[in-house]
């Protein structure tokens, strides 16, 4: 058997275990905390110490309550997409209520709602009027909120989770406040993946998405030294 003959047939026997092991696993394992997911979204973050560094973020999230939730993040929507970050999202009560050293890793959602920039993302059949207003409701319970996001996953020059593995340490993310910070092109390539206009949904959101001024102590990255875990 040729070289390239065997290489097929192994990764043919991995498909074939992993096509094994999902079916099994469906009927056969416990999903609990994953069926509690109910809301999913997508953004692009900025690495806090450096804004040219920038991710695509597909965020499925819960809730633990009307004060907290909590996001896997994925580099795509599609089945073989890679698990890159986590994100914590609470409300402006609780975020208030924070000691004033641990709120310079939290950054607020009021510009990335806003914008435009922030989207639901919701499946091809449903109709345009309906996916519209879902994400309204579901992004006024997100405007005034913070969010803590480490990026387990590098990011190369590209914008891309490229590396075989998540090497290095976790990284602090942030969300935009202002234009003239996002790649332009990146906002492309996203919407064009998800057939979307961001500029379209920000138009529509003028004086429908309207949050509050953000409080003190969010988005520390644009005032003071941006805090980050540096590799030894």
């Amino acid at each position: 058997m040729s070289n390239s003959a065997a290489e097929n047939t192994e990764t043919g026997s991995k498909l074939n275990l992993t096509s094994v092991m999902s079916t099994c696993a469906s009927a056969l394992q416990n999903f609990k905390p994953l069926s509690n997911v109910c809301e999913s979204f997508c953004g692009i973050h900025p690495f806090c110490d450096n804004i040219n560094k920038q991710i695509v973020a597909y965020h499925f999230c819960s809730m633990l309550d009307e004060d907290r939730r909590q996001c896997l993040i994925y580099d795509d929507d599609g089945p073989n997409a890679k698990l890159i970050a986590v994100e914590y999202i609470i409300s402006d009560k609780l975020f208030k209520e924070l000691p004033e050293e641990e709120k310079k890793y939290w950054h607020s959602h009021k510009y990335e709602v806003e914008s435009g920039m922030l989207v639901m993302t919701s499946k091809s059949l449903v109709p345009n009027a309906v996916a519209t207003a879902t994400e309204n409701q579901q992004l006024k319970a997100i405007i005034n909120t913070y969010g803590k996001t480490w990026q387990l996953w590098p990011v190369d020059d590209n914008n891309k989770c490229s590396s075989k593995v998540p090497y290095g340490p976790p990284q602090l993310v942030m969300a935009f406040t202002k234009d003239g910070q996002v790649n332009p092109q990146l906002l492309k390539e996203r919407d064009d993946h998800m057939g979307i206009s961001t500029k379209e949904k920000r138009k529509a959101r003028e004086g429908v998405l309207v949050g509050n001024v953000p409080l003190s102590g969010a988005d520390h990255w644009q005032f003071k030294e941006p805090f980050q875990i540096k590799e030894h």
